[in-house]
């Protein structure tokens, strides 16, 4: 029943997504083994939209991931998470005595990896949306451990993700995944004990997020370095070029520029008119149920996706009634269309 579910989930939600996001791209993405056991290890920005955009588009292999327990808490929110191959993994702050729950949840991730599962997990253990990698978690290094030290023989590959917004918490946004080069755990964990192992692959790994993502220098100012950036309409999306800019390497960066003008209000303000019933509630719920501003992207793309197909029926409905259906399917195409346009070109 889950491989059903997962089945009919996957090509919806990617709909959605390209429906949501005004670009999404994936660099590198063929250069994940298919035939291999594979852990991803990507930075952590946006909330549960991370982990949800790579399964959308996966094609090497239907990943696993780990995600934190406090967002399964029962019902068909939980369902979901289970069906789209979450998996919950404890924390300090769920209770010290939920910990011990993580051996078994490591024995899993093993097994699954023997199996030549992919695993999706976040080598930070939290998310923020600063434009810089944190500080990395042993948590993801006892995984791999666990799994070398069950199966000794496995190709296990490493690969490093860097995941870069435009603009996290806004919309319509832009982002692309960029994906680094497997690396081979065997080869790291040869020679070494498990300590000296998880301290040379948290830095590989480290070194590499900071390539892949814009990485500000954690010895310098944070907003001296970033909202120059932010205010000059840096393009976050490529992040070479801009990590050349903050090491002082070249003296320009990519930009992307989001228009303001009196045209680009006047769209603005149609777009909220045509879309108000749903707009308005949706501003009910940023103000009074985002609890932190990563979770902002994600509450509001489930928020539209839940919404928007009621909205759609409930205006094809109510326009057929008064005005006939045949002006009201033009009428609803016509505001899908506009919709579509609207994320695409604004």
């Amino acid at each position: 029943m889950k491989k059903v579910i997962y089945a009919i989930l996957k090509p919806v939600i990617r709909t959605a997504f390209q429906c949501y996001y005004q670009r999404i791209s994936f660099k590198g993405m063929g250069g994940i083994p298919a035939d291999k056991p594979v852990v991803l290890l990507p930075n952590h920005q946006n909330a549960l939209l991370d982990p949800l955009l790579y399964a959308a588009f996966a094609r090497a292999r239907k990943p696993y991931f780990l995600t934190r327990s406090d967002v399964f808490q029962g019902g068909l929110l939980e369902a979901f998470f289970d069906a789209m191959r979450m998996i919950p993994i404890y924390r300090w702050r769920d209770g010290r005595h939920t910990l011990r729950r993580n051996d078994a949840v490591f024995d899993r991730c093993a097994e699954l990896l023997s199996q030549g599962e992919h695993l999706l997990l976040f080598p930070e253990a939290n998310h923020n949306l600063r434009r810089q990698v944190r500080p990395l978690s042993k948590g993801f290094t006892r995984i791999v451990a666990r799994a070398m030290e069950c199966y000794p023989d496995l190709d296990l590959q490493l690969v490093p993700v860097g995941i870069n917004y435009q603009d996290a918490a806004g919309f319509p946004d832009r982002v692309t995944y960029v994906f680094g080069t497997p690396i081979a755990a065997r080869e790291l964990w040869e020679g070494l004990d498990e300590a000296q192992a998880a301290a040379v692959v948290k830095q590989r790994i480290f070194e590499a997020l900071t390539t892949l993502t814009t990485h500000a220098d954690p010895d310098r100012e944070y907003e001296a370095q970033i909202l120059p950036l932010e205010e000059q309409g840096a393009d976050f999306n490529h992040p070479e070029e801009v990590n050349a800019y903050l090491k002082g390497a070249t003296r320009d960066f990519p930009r992307r520029s989001k228009g303001t003008g009196l045209l680009h209000r006047l769209w603005d303000g149609l777009f909220r008119l045509l879309n108000a019933p749903v707009v308005l509630p949706w501003g009910w719920v940023a103000r009074n149920k985002v609890w932190e501003p990563e979770f902002m992207s994600t509450f509001r793309f489930g928020f539209a996706f839940l919404v928007y197909p009621l909205y759609y029926l409930a205006l094809l409905l109510l326009l057929g009634w008064l005005a006939g259906w045949a002006t009201a399917g033009v009428a609803v195409a016509f505001l899908i269309a506009f919709n579509l346009l609207y994320v695409k070109g604004r």
